[in-house]
């Protein structure tokens, strides 16, 4: 009984040696193509018919432009 129950249990400790030897060997496959997959997506920028390449196009949500700024409130003071 002690023989079966000692190789029982070396066999699932090699099983779940192993087990997660495999695991860790796809999941870095898996998430090194991933890593690469999005390094390309993110690279890729934007070229002109020219062929010049444009990284980084800011937001201009935020400027303010002359066309859309309507003004401001006016405020009346005296000089002393």
């Amino acid at each position: 009984m002690f023989k079966f129950l000692l190789i029982l249990f070396l066999v699932g400790y090699l099983i779940f040696k192993i087990g997660g030897f495999l695991f860790r060997l796809f999941l870095g496959r898996t998430y090194k193509a991933a890593q690469e997959r999005q390094y390309k997506q993110n690279n890729k920028g934007r070229t002109t018919k020219d062929g010049i390449n444009i990284d980084h196009v800011p937001n201009q949500k935020g400027k303010r432009t002359g066309g859309n700024f309507k003004g401001g409130e006016y405020v009346d003071y005296e000089e002393l």
